[in-house]
C-alpha cells in the first residue's frame, strides 16, 4: 500500500491541558500530510472508520482503551504509540497497557532507551515493536530577530522551560535552585495541579515568569530559546521534543540524567540527577561554564528534522495497513 488513509487518535481528555505529547500529535499529522499522506485526527470532522486504512493510537491512558476495541471491532488495524515512562510503577496498571499492547499490531518507540524501560514492566511481543525517532521542525535551526523575546517580556540572563508544570516534571525544584542562583527563570506550560503551580511560584519568588503558551514554532518561540542562558528540563521522567528543538535553536542543555538524554544528547548536554538539588545547582554551574552559541549541537540534531525523520513512521503504518 503506496500511501494507507490514517486516523491518529488517542485518550478523550488528552486535550484539556495540553503539553508537549499533545503538540506532537499536530506535528506528525503535519509532516504525514507534508508527505502526501491523508491523515484527520479523531474528532466531529474526521470521516467514519470505513474510510481509513490504520489507525495511529497515542497513548495507554485508560481513557482511550474503549476506542481502541471499537477499531478492532471494525476490523482496523492499530499503531500503538505509548508515550510512557513510568516512575510509579503502582500508577500504571501493567493489565491496562498490556490491554493496548494486546490490541495493537505496532509498538512504536522513539528511542532504544524507551522501548527498553516498557520491556521491564510490560508484556511487548518482539513481532509488535518498531523504532522512529523523535520529529523536531527544521524552523528551530532559523534565527529570531534579536532580542525580541527579552524586549517584549522585560527579562533577561534566564533559564528557559517548556513543559506541563506537573509535579513528575519537578519544575520545583528548579525554582528553589534558580532563586538561590540568582537567575530567573522562564516556564511556558500549563499547570495540572494549582497547588504545585503555587508551590512553585512561592518557592521562585519574583524572579520567575509563567507563560501559559507561545504559538509553536514561532518567532518568539524561537527568539525565548535563542536569548536563554540556557534550557533545563530536571524532571523525573525524560525530556521531551523541546530539549530538542532546545538544541536545534543552539541553546545549552541542563537536563535530567537518563538513558534517554545520553541516547540523544551524548556529550553535548550537562545532566543532573533530578531527585538531589545540590546536584542540580551543580549543573548550573557546569551549564553556564560552556561556551554559548556553539552549532555542534544543532548540526547533530538535524537528523531529528521533519518532514525526513517521519519517513520511518511512514514505513510503519504502510506494514500495518496491509
Amino acid at each position: 500500500m503506496s500511501s494507507p488513509r490514517v486516523l491518529i487518535t488517542t485518550y478523550h481528555q488528552a486535550f484539556f491541558v495540553r503539553g508537549g505529547g499533545e503538540y506532537e500529535i499536530y506535528s506528525i499529522a503535519d509532516s504525514l500530510k507534508q508527505r502526501g499522506m491523508i491523515v484527520d485526527i479523531y474528532g466531529p470532522y474526521s470521516r467514519s472508520l470505513e474510510d481509513y486504512d490504520v489507525v495511529l493510537h497515542f497513548s495507554v491512558h485508560g481513557g482511550g482503551l474503549e476506542l481502541l476495541r471499537e477499531v478492532k471491532a471494525g476490523g482496523k488495524p492499530i499503531a500503538l504509540w505509548p508515550n510512557l515512562w513510568v516512575r510509579n510503577p503502582a500508577e500504571v496498571p501493567p493489565s491496562l497497557v498490556n490491554a493496548h499492547v494486546e490490541l495493537a499490531d505496532a509498538v512504536i518507540f522513539k528511542s532504544a532507551s524507551e522501548e527498553q524501560h516498557f520491556r521491564k514492566r510490560f508484556s511487548l511481543p518482539n513481532e509488535k515493536a518498531r523504532r522512529v525517532a523523535l520529529g523536531a521542525d527544521a524552523v528551530y535551526l532559523r534565527s529570531a530577530p534579536h532580542g525580541l523575546f527579552k524586549s517584549l517580556y522585560g527579562i533577561e540572563n534566564y533559564a528557559l522551560w517548556f513543559g506541563v508544570i506537573e509535579p513528575n516534571k519537578n519544575q520545583l525544584a528548579a525554582c528553589r535552585v534558580l532563586r538561590e542562583k540568582g537567575i530567573p527563570c522562564v516556564f511556558v506550560g500549563r499547570s495540572r495541579e494549582d497547588a504545585y503551580f503555587k508551590a512553585c511560584r512561592e518557592a521562585a519568588g519574583e524572579n520567575v515568569l509563567f507563560l501559559k503558551g507561545l504559538p509553536q514554532k514561532s518567532e518568539i518561540v524561537r527568539a525565548a530559546l535563542q536569548e536563554a542562558l540556557f534550557y533545563i528540563e530536571v524532571s523525573h521522567e525524560p525530556p521531551g521534543l523541546s530539549a530538542i528543538e532546545a538544541g536545534l535553536s543552539g541553546c545549552r542543555l541542563l537536563l535530567s540524567d537518563s538513558d534517554w538524554s545520553r541516547e540523544h544528547f551524548g556529550d553535548r548536554a550537562v545532566y543532573a540527577d533530578p531527585t538531589d538539588e545540590a546536584d542540580i545547582a551543580r549543573g548550573v554551574d557546569d551549564v553556564l561554564a560552556q561556551s554559548a552559541g556553539q552549532r555542534i549541537l544543532a548540526d547533530e540534531l538535524r537528523r531529528f528534522c521533519l518532514p525526513e525523520a517521519i519517513d520511518p513512521l511512514i514505513d510503519i503504518l504502510r506494514g500495518v495497513a496491509r
